[in-house]
C-alpha cells in the first residue's frame, strides 16, 4: 500500500500515508518497504532528511539480498552519506548489487574505479569493465564513459573510432556529455573530417539535455558561423529530433 500511496497508483499520491504505511511493513522485515523507507530518509519525502537514518534501513534491506538497497548502502559509503566513508565497503556493497544485474551498481563501480578515491587506487582497466557491463544494460552515461576511456587510451588501447562510435551512440540516446564532446571532436577534426556545423548541431542539442555550460560554447562557436551556417546546423538538430525523439539519458 506503501508503495501504491508513494507512485500514485490506484489511490491519490500521497507521501505521508506512504512513508506510514512503509515503515508499518518496514518494521516487520519486509525488504522492499525497508529500502523503499531507506529513500524517503534520503530524499526527505514527508519525514525530514536524515542520510543516517537512510543507511539505517538500506543496510537492514541489503542483508536480505535487496540489489536496490545494496546499490543505496554503496553509494552511500562512497560519498560518506550518514556513514563514514569507506571505500572498500562501498566496493563490497556494489559489487553484491552488481552481482544481480543492478545497472546503476555497474556504472558507479566503473567511477569509482575511474577516479580512485581514500584508500583506493584508480584502475583504468577495472573501470572500463565496469563501464562495459553497465552499458550492456543500456546505460548510456556508461557508453559516454567507454568512448572516453577509449580516446585516452585508458583501460584499454586508444581506438578514435571505437571512441567517437561510442560518443555518438550515447549522444543520439540523449547525453549532454557526450552531445558536447562529439561537439568537441568536430571542433577539433578528431579522427573526423573537422565539421564546425556538425559540431554546433549537437552544442545546439547539448543544453536541452540539461548541460548548462553548452551555452557558453554554443555563443562562442556561434561566432565563428556564417547565419547560413547556422541555420543548417539548427536544421540539422531539429531533423535530428524529429528522427531520434527528444532522449532522456539513463544516468
Amino acid at each position: 500500500m506503501g508503495k501504491c500511496y508513494a507512485t500514485g497508483d490506484v489511490v491519490p499520491q500521497d507521501y505521508g500515508k506512504a512513508a506510514e504505511y512503509l515503515r508499518q511493513a518496514a518494521d516487520r522485515g519486509y525488504s522492499l518497504a525497508e529500502n523503499d523507507l531507506g529513500a524517503f530518509y534520503a530524499k526527505g519525502w514527508a519525514v525530514k532528511q536524515d542520510y543516517a537514518e537512510a543507511a539505517k534501513w538500506y543496510r537492514k534491506a541489503s542483508e536480505k539480498g535487496d540489489a536496490l538497497a545494496q546499490y543505496s548502502l554503496g553509494r552511500a559509503f562512497w560519498l560518506g552519506r550518514g556513514v563514514a566513508t569507506n571505500m572498500q565497503t562501498s566496493l563490497k556493497w556494489l559489487k553484491k548489487a552488481a552481482k544481480q544485474d543492478q545497472p546503476d551498481a555497474m556504472q558507479n563501480l566503473g567511477e569509482i574505479y575511474l577516479n580512485g578515491g581514500p584508500g583506493l587506487k584508480a584502475d583504468g582497466r577495472q573501470a572500463f569493465n565496469w563501464f562495459l557491463k553497465a552499458a550492456d544494460q543500456g546505460r548510456t552515461g556508461a557508453l559516454y564513459s567507454l568512448g572516453s576511456l577509449f580516446e585516452e587510451g585508458n583501460g584499454a588501447p586508444r581506438n578514435l573510432d571505437l571512441a567517437i562510435n561510442c560518443c555518438r551512440q550515447a549522444a543520439e540516446k540523449g547525453d549532454a556529455q557526450a552531445q558536447m564532446s562529439l561537439s568537441r571532436i568536430y571542433i577539433q577534426g578528431l579522427g573526423v573530417e573537422a565539421n564546425i556545423v556538425e559540431a554546433y548541431k549537437w552544442l545546439y542539442l547539448a543544453p536541452q539535455n540539461g548541460d548548462g555550460n553548452a551555452t557558453r560554447t554554443l555563443i562562442a562557436v556561434r561566432e565563428r558561423l556564417t547565419p547560413a551556417e547556422v541555420f543548417e546546423a539548427c536544421r540539422r538538430a531539429e531533423d535530428f529530433q524529429r528522427a531520434f525523439g527528444n532522449n532522456a539519458a539513463k544516468r
